[in-house]
This record gives C-alpha cells, structure tokens and sequence, in this order.
C-alpha cells in the first residue's frame, strides 16, 4: 500500500466569465472570435501528502483554497494536472454540503451515509452516536431547510466524522458552530488523528492550525507559496496580510537600517516583516520593580514588557501590540495600546517611545515567547517580530495546565458525633 494518500501535479482550474450572457452564445456560432475572459483560480499545484498526516491549509479569501479542496473530494474535475486519491474522503466543504433540504436530518443521514460507503446496518448501528454529536434534538426529524446554519452544519460534521474516513477535509464551515460545538468537534479531529487519518484542514484560526498540524500550506492568488513547518507558514501568512510582498525573506531583516538586537547570526534571525515606517529597537522583560528579569519570572508576581520604538517617520497611528504564547504557538495572552485605550498622539521622525505592558503573571510554569507588533490602526503592519523575547515561569507552588488560577480550597464536612 502507497504511502501517500493524495498526490496532486500540475494540478490547475480555469474558469470561463462572459461579460454578457449573450457573448457565450457568440462564441458557439462564431468560434473563431472568442468573447471568454479565463480566470486561473488554480495554477500548477505540486502536492503530496503523507497517510496519517495533518496538513493545514491557510490563506486570503479568493486564494483557492476551497477549489483545491473540492478537486480533492472529487466534486469538481481539474482543467489540467493529475489528481491522485488513495482512500475514502469525508468532506465537509460548506454548510450542509450534501444535504437535500426537503428531506429530514434522519433521512439526510442516511443518504449522506450510502454516498459515503456504509451499508445501511452501518449507518443504522452509528446512527445514535450521530444524532447525540449533533445535539439538534427534535429537529433531527424535520425538514433540513427549517435548520439554521449552525444545526445544518452540527449535523454534517456529525455524519463525516463518525462514516470511519481514511482521508478528512474539513474546510471553515466549523466557524459558525458556537464554541461548545468547536471544542467537539477539534477533540473528534484529534481522535480521528490519532487513528491514522489523512486530515487537511482550512482555518483562520492559526493556533488551531500550529497545533494540529504537522505542515501547512500557504496558499495566494492559486499558487502554493510555501509548504513547511507550520509556525513558519503561519508567519508568512500574516505577513502576508499586512504587506504587498508575497514573500518575506529573513535575510532582509536588517535592511533599511534596522539593527537586529536578539542576534547577529543571519540565520538565526526570527521572522519579522513591516515597511519600516517605525522600527522595534529593544525589548526586555522587567520585574514589577523595573529591575531586569532576564529570563526568568515566579507565578504570582508582577513583571512588565519594556519596548523600545524608533520612528522613522511623522505618524499619528501607531498601534504597539503583544502577544505571549507557549511552546506549541498557542496565545495566552495578547493585547495593544489601542485596546488599552492608550492614544499616542503625533510621533517626530527619529523620535524614541518606550511602551510598558505592567501586568501580574497567573502563568504556570513553563517556557514562553513573546511577539511584538508595531502597526497603523488600519492595520498596516511597521514592525513586527515573531517570537523575539523567550522566558521561563516557575512556580513553587505547582499545578496543572497553562495558567496559575490562585485557587483556594475549603472543605467542610457534616458529621454527626454520637454522645
């Protein structure tokens, strides 16, 4: 057996827009006068993908995300390339995809389940587990086209994830659920991974991605522009977001006069992008009483994030933001001067700011980063680093998970003493 679940080469998709619908008929009596305009929503996709791999796929809306996926449940065909699918698909490519509005959910899950693969025993002997996941209640037994988004995708995702796939896509219907039903269902991916199933998933949610996923794939204008590490895709995608470029290279880090203050080895550099317009000089980490933590602080305590800015330009906008996450790229906490409700007023070229995050540390013990953003409140990025400052939390205490919730315990008992 391959191990590779989808292969995908030189894999492209062009649509044919007509002006006017009176021009495609021209075109069928005249053929020799074309009056189609061809728009490439894929171009030369290259992909494998391992069995058993997670594979997340990030990008702006209109960079052809979902036309790969959907060439990849085999709902739409490629204009050119080959297409290589080793296993069963289970797709979930948008609200109720599959679902006959007329029918109820029960008889949806039926039909839905035939399509899939599985017997009618099959689906009969997972059906209460289906209809439990969905949690719509009496609604399983009414027409589809009575549910609102959030039931019609509850009931989709129920059916995909419990029809024993061997390749999951999972594209951004799962934003409208509610966050009981988000939970659910990324514990259900996680199970799924655990098995061995092929999963690609699309979100905007680029924690989810950074955690779930071994790679990630960014994805623009229908290219693939970048396949690897995801915490590394993950950064590109936002500097992407907040720049013309479509690329960011790291050795470019120390143009137009921005020194490097975390380290001089080019290859070590982190992942910083921005137009330079303000520059991030120093950042440090301070005990509450201003004196240099270096990199380590105790639960329970006060420590600040000191920023040094220059800028490099008259400005009336700028926005300094923070970001600490842990070691899996999972933010813990983030806040900016605008959420904060802290206006800097108009900014002199070659004038110095020192911005000063005071806030008490409730972290568990552990090791941290943090990532620091300088932008417009457009959101046009001047600066920003990823990941620049690392520290370790301790506490003495000791306790479970991410954060330190002071917790106090009382017990009291009700205990009847015999005389």
């Amino acid at each position: 057996m391959s191990d590779i679940a989808i292969s995908l080469k030189n894999v492209s998709k062009c649509y044919k827009r007509y002006a006017r619908p009176v021009d495609r008929l021209k075109e069928i009596l005249l053929p020799r006068r074309s009056h189609v305009q061809e728009f490439w929503a894929l171009q030369d996709i290259n992909l494998e993908i391992n069995r058993g791999e997670t594979l997340g796929i990030i990008g702006q809306n209109g960079s052809g995300k979902s036309t790969l996926l959907q060439i990849i449940a085999g709902t739409l065909m490629p204009t050119t390339g080959e297409v290589g699918v080793n296993g069963r698909v289970s797709a979930l490519l948008e609200l109720g995809s599959g679902f006959n509005p007329e029918f109820t959910g029960r008889q949806n899950v039926f039909f839905n389940g035939r399509i899939l693969g599985l017997s009618q025993l099959e689906i009969a002997d997972k059906f209460d587990d289906i209809e439990a996941f969905a949690e719509i209640g009496d609604f399983i037994d009414q027409p589809v086209k009575t549910y609102s988004s959030g039931m019609a995708v509850r009931l989709a995702f129920a059916v995909i994830a419990h029809t024993e796939p061997t390749i999951l896509i999972v594209d951004e219907a799962l934003a409208v659920g509610d966050a009981k039903f988000q939970a659910r269902c990324m514990k259900r991916i996680r199970h799924l991974k655990e098995q061995g199933v092929t999963i690609l998933f699309v979100s905007h949610d680029s924690s989810s991605v950074k955690m779930l996923c071994q790679r990630a794939a960014l994805m623009n204008h229908g290219r693939i522009l970048e396949i690897g590490n995801p915490k590394d895709v993950v950064n590109h995608y936002i500097a992407l977001l907040s720049s013309d470029k479509t690329q960011v290279d790291a050795k470019e880090i120390n143009s137009a006069g921005r020194e490097d203050f975390i380290s001089r080895d080019p290859e070590k550099l982190l992942h910083r992008h921005g137009n330079n317009l303000a520059i991030i000089k120093d950042v440090k980490i301070t005990h509450a009483d201003g004196s240099e933590a270096k990199t380590k602080i105790e639960t329970g305590t006060g420590f600040n994030i000191v920023i040094l800015i220059e800028a490099q330009a008259e400005l009336s906008d700028i926005v300094i933001g923070i970001s600490i996450r842990n070691l899996l790229g999972v933010v813990v906490y983030g806040t900016n001067s605008f959420l904060k409700r802290v206006k800097l007023t108009k900014v002199n070229k070659g004038e110095k700011i020192t911005a000063r995050f005071k806030m008490p540390c409730y972290l568990n013990r552990g090791t941290y980063t943090v990532t620091v953003g300088i932008h417009s409140e457009e959101g046009l990025s001047y600066d920003w680093v990823d990941e620049l400052v690392v520290f370790e939390v301790y506490n003495i205490d000791g306790c479970e998970g991410i954060v330190d919730m002071d917790c106090s315990l009382e017990i009291n008992t009700d205990r009847i003493v015999n005389v």
